[in-house]
């Protein structure tokens, strides 16, 4: 299994595996953005969209070949 693409809200950061995505280090980030709202939509899931009351808010997901 994949690892997951981790998204953080202080400010916005994606993580990914380097072997799979290229980067120098693995990391996005930009310390000026904040997550504002997190909507989630998909087959087979529970829809989700609520609007973000704080800042520490973490959204994984996990991925793979199909």
């Amino acid at each position: 299994m994949e690892p997951p693409i981790i998204i953080t809200g202080g400010s916005v950061t994606i993580e990914f595996d380097l072997s799979a995505f290229q980067s120098p280090d693995g990391t996005f980030r930009n310390p000026r953005k904040v997550i504002k709202r997190v909507e989630i939509t998909g087959g087979g899931i529970q829809n989700y969209d609520q609007t973000a009351a704080g800042n520490d808010i973490t959204v994984r997901v996990t991925y793979g070949d199909p």
